[in-house]
Parts: C-alpha cells; sequence; structure tokens
C-alpha cells in the first residue's frame, strides 16, 4: 500500500523563519515573477496570490511582461496575473515575494521601479546560487528562501503553504500549484521531478482541477503560422561535428514574418531533445529588444547551468538559460564553443 510523502520541512532554516515572520505580519503583499514569465513562475504566482487573499492579505501581482496567451486561463477576469501598465502600485508595500528567479536581472525595469519602494524582498526560489564572474549582490532589506530540492516553485509553495497553515489550498490555489508542477518538470518526465510532485498533482485534482483542460490550454495553443515556423526551423537544425550538440537560430525577422511571439517558440527546443546522440541542445532567439536569449537544455548527464553563469545567466544543472546583447552569430558561436568544450571534458573525464 502506497503512502503519502511527507513535505521535507522548510522550517529549520533561519531563511524560512524570517519568511514566515515577514508574511505574517505584512499588509500589503507584492509578487512578480521573471521576464518571459513561463508556467512555474505564473502558476506560482496565481497560487500565492489566491492562497494570501484568503489569508485576508492586501495583495497584486505585477510583471515585468504581460500574461502570455496561453496562460490566460489562470486570470479568465484579467485582474490578477497583470503586467506593466496595467497594474496601479502602492507606493510602498510591506513585502515583495518574486518568484522562480534568484536574479534581480531578470526582472529588467521592475527591480529598479520597485526595490526600494518594498520594506522587505524575498526571492522564492529553487535555482542554483548564481556564482562566479555574474555573482550578484543583494541590497540588506532582501533575502533569499531557496529549495533547490523542488521540482518547481509548485512544489516550495505547497511546502511553504503546509508549514504556514495561514489557510486552506481551494481550486483556484490548486490550479496555481498544478500548472506549476506540471510544466517545470515538463509534464513529469524531467529527472528533477520527485515523488512529492507527483503527489501533489494527485492532491490537486482533488481539488477538481482538470489535467485535460489545463494541457490542452497550455500546449495546444499553436496558430498554423507558428508550426509553418516550427517547420521552417527544423529544416535548419544545426548539430556540431559529433552530434552531441544540436541547435536551432531564430532571427527576430523570421519570428516575427510567422507572427510569433516569444512565447510561441519557447516548446520548440524540446523536439531537439528527440535527436538520439544530441546530449546538449540550443535555442537561439533574438528578442524584440534585440538581444538573444539562448536556452540550454541537457539530457541529464551534462551539466550545463555553468555555461550560462559564465555568460551572466543561470538555471538548473540540467536546464538553463542567459541573454547576451550581441550579435545573432557571434553569440551562437561563442556559447557553441563553450559547450563543445564542456563535451569535451565530459568525455574525457566524465564531468
Amino acid at each position: 500500500m502506497s503512502t503519502k510523502v511527507k513535505p521535507p520541512e522548510l522550517s529549520k532554516s533561519k531563511e524560512f523563519q524570517k519568511f514566515k515572520e515577514v508574511l505574517g505580519s505584512a499588509k500589503r503583499v507584492l509578487i512578480s515573477t521573471h521576464m518571459l514569465p513561463d508556467g512555474d513562475g505564473l502558476g506560482a504566482e496565481a497560487a500565492l496570490f489566491h492562497y494570501m487573499k484568503r489569508a485576508r492579505k492586501a495583495c497584486r501581482v505585477y510583471n515585468p511582461d504581460p500574461l502570455p496567451k496561453r496562460y490566460r486561463f489562470l486570470d479568465p477576469k484579467k485582474n490578477i496575473l497583470l503586467g506593466p501598465g496595467e497594474v496601479e502600485l502602492w507606493d510602498t508595500c510591506d513585502l515583495w515575494v518574486i518568484v522562480d528567479t534568484n536574479d534581480p536581472r531578470r526582472l529588467g525595469k521592475l527591480w529598479g521601479e520597485l526595490s526600494l519602494r518594498a520594506k522587505k524582498i524575498v526571492f522564492l526560489d529553487h535555482h542554483p546560487e548564481i556564482q562566479g564572474a555574474s555573482a550578484i549582490t543583494y541590497p540588506p532589506h532582501a533575502m533569499i528562501v531557496s529549495d533547490v530540492n523542488s521540482s518547481s516553485i509548485g512544489e516550495m509553495l505547497y511546502k511553504v503553504f503546509n508549514e504556514l497553515e495561514f489557510a486552506k489550498i481551494n481550486k483556484d490555489v490548486a490550479l496555481g500549484l498544478y500548472v506549476s508542477v506540471m510544466t517545470d518538470t515538463n509534464s513529469f518526465r524531467y529527472s528533477r521531478t520527485t515523488p512529492l510532485a507527483h503527489q501533489i498533482a494527485g492532491e490537486m485534482i482533488e481539488h477538481e482541477v482538470n489535467p485535460e483542460e489545463v494541457y490542452q490550454a497550455i500546449y495546444s495553443s499553436k496558430e498554423l503560422s507558428h508550426l509553418q515556423l516550427l517547420g521552417h526551423m527544423l529544416q535548419n537544425v544545426k548539430t556540431s561535428h559529433h552530434g552531441k550538440i544540436a541547435w536551432l537560430e531564430m532571427s527576430l525577422e523570421l519570428r516575427k514574418k510567422h507572427q510569433a511571439s516569444a512565447d510561441d517558440t519557447q516548446s520548440f527546443l524540446n523536439l531537439l531533445l528527440l535527436l538520439k546522440d544530441a546530449e546538449v541542445v540550443c535555442l537561439f532567439r533574438e528578442e524584440d529588444d534585440n538581444q538573444i536569449r539562448v536556452s540550454i537544455k541537457s539530457k541529464g548527464k551534462i551539466v550545463i547551468n555553468r555555461v550560462a553563469m559564465e555568460l551572466g545567466g543561470g538555471g538548473h544543472d540540467f536546464a538553463a538559460g542567459l541573454a547576451i546583447a550581441a550579435p545573432l552569430d557571434k553569440t551562437v558561436d561563442a556559447v557553441i564553443k563553450r559547450i563543445e568544450t564542456l563535451v569535451t571534458s565530459f568525455e574525457k573525464f566524465g564531468k
């Protein structure tokens, strides 16, 4: 007979105790996630917002980018997951909770706009600490509450809610948690998927979350032009000479031609993981601000976040990213050379 997984305790950490104290006394709570928000960050925001409202807190969400179309089901009334120019901010807030990143640079203009208007700042994150040349210095009123063993922010929040017991999980909270856990485990396929992630999914379904509706809303959201763009990209896949690295290059002109937003192309990279010889895959995408956004994924043998950190980014061991203000061809050349060195080292030394 199977038994429920007991959520690991966060309460033993000093950071969590401080977070619990600040959250308990805060009357105004602001929530944000990183630029180009994904299902993990948005689902976590939705869950935390509804949980805080049930705990009778004044709560608002403010993101550096608008809500992508495929996640609008999380905010059907269009009054919660708001972006630039869509929310009336307080002059000050007691607590600013930033989910799914430990890097202020990924907040864009929001960091400069809000970091001094919040009495306390908490980064609620599950990524490894940023190291090397890109290491971050945080202001004294900011802290990081991190749990790298959580498969997603949704899983981390589930643990937090179990510790806090401020309110009960309802359907709105459950939907956010489910979206976070499901998307950041790639539908429970990544190696970092935990037994608790599956348990959370099951419990959220008990709270009337419909798995098929969620999946269809997120992944059956492509226009014909987006599939035509994907077809073009797959016809132009590039690989290193040994086939261990594969990548896609997407110019802004090409993306605009097919009327695709950056979010519309997020899933393209996963298809390269189908290549039997490729161990590391990349997507190089020119953004609206002409920066090159680089997404890197590994099949689970080669740790690639060190490459992202070297170039000012970060992420998980086997899924990371960065952004560079440089031409597409030069960015591709610089990143692929670093990854080739990494792959060569792994083949020689196993690390």
